[in-house]
């Protein structure tokens, strides 16, 4: 269904799909233990695509799972896949309504950037045409993402919430489907958002391994420049993109997390890695609500 395909920004969607050559149990990936008073949160950095090889994951990651008893993610996927009254408005939010399209909302030069992209992979323009600019970007993603070989059947948010259901463990939602996607939809400039995708598309294959290696080490200090910090220092204007798909974001799930973390004796929290490392991120923010944070 369309939610497993969905990525926030190009940014974020790279680094959901990090750590997917030749992973093994070693890998340190971002994974935090956040205590307060009687409270135990587990924060994971999820990538929504992955390999077989990715699995099993290390030991310390899979004995906090199975240690909580509930799950929190951004989005219930596998609930969504199977709520047809959510898909019908999901629909309702990626496609124009009436006589709009895409053209209409992408600067004449972006959108021959569009144009090239579409012929270098032989798809019909009539695809995307009726796309809103978000959802575009969503697809030329998984293209790309699927080309090198990922599969979102393996993704990590995925894994887990497998496993919850057959556990019967609860989950719990921090934003939504539904929400993600007009968030998307709602930006001030939603053509800087596909103006930025096929910039960095290009520069996919050498980007990649970058990302793959910091997540295998663990290394945030380089994550968190590859996502965010070298981004913002080359395109300053694409500052209130990145307030509303990260910053913001990550202030509100944080309330969220710290809200639901009291009803769980452990709480097993799976975000897009992007959410935790740098300043203003999730882990920064549970520190400034009294939490205790260690790198695990």
């Amino acid at each position: 269904m369309i939610h497993r395909y969905l990525s926030q920004s190009i940014a974020l969607a790279l680094i959901l799909f990090v750590g997917l050559v030749n992973a093994a149990e070693t890998d340190q990936g971002i994974f935090w233990k956040a205590t307060k008073e009687n409270q135990t949160i587990y924060l994971l950095g999820s990538i929504h695509l992955a390999t077989e090889d990715f699995y099993p994951m290390r030991p310390q990651i899979e004995r906090a799972y199975a240690e909580s008893d509930a799950i929190a993610v951004e989005a219930d996927i596998l609930a969504a896949e199977g709520n047809m009254l959510l898909q019908q408005k999901i629909m309702m939010e990626s496609v124009y309504q009436g006589e709009r399209n895409l053209r209409d909302d992408l600067p004449p030069e972006t959108y021959k950037q569009l144009q090239k992209w579409i012929q270098k992979h032989n798809m019909p323009e009539a695809m995307f045409i009726r796309q809103r600019p978000a959802i575009a970007m969503i697809s030329m993603s998984m293209v790309e993402m699927q080309a090198h070989g990922l599969n979102p059947e393996l993704g990590i948010d995925r894994h887990f919430l497998q496993k919850a259901k057959k556990d019967d463990k609860p989950v719990v939602e921090l934003e939504g489907v539904l929400q993600q996607f007009q968030l998307l939809n709602g930006l001030d400039n939603p053509a800087l958002l596909l103006q930025q995708t096929l910039e960095q598309l290009e520069d996919i294959s050498s980007f990649l391994p970058k990302l793959t290696k910091a997540w295998k080490d663990g290394d945030e200090k380089t994550l968190h420049h590859l996502i965010i910090l070298d981004g913002l220092n080359e395109n300053p204007e694409y500052k209130p993109l990145y307030d509303t798909l990260f910053f913001k974001r990550n202030e509100n799930m944080a309330k969220r997390i710290s809200l639901k973390a009291p009803n769980h004796s452990s709480l097993f929290v799976i975000v897009g890695a992007g959410h935790l490392v740098g300043g203003g991120s999730i882990v920064e923010l549970l520190k400034e609500d009294g939490y205790k944070l260690d790198r695990i």
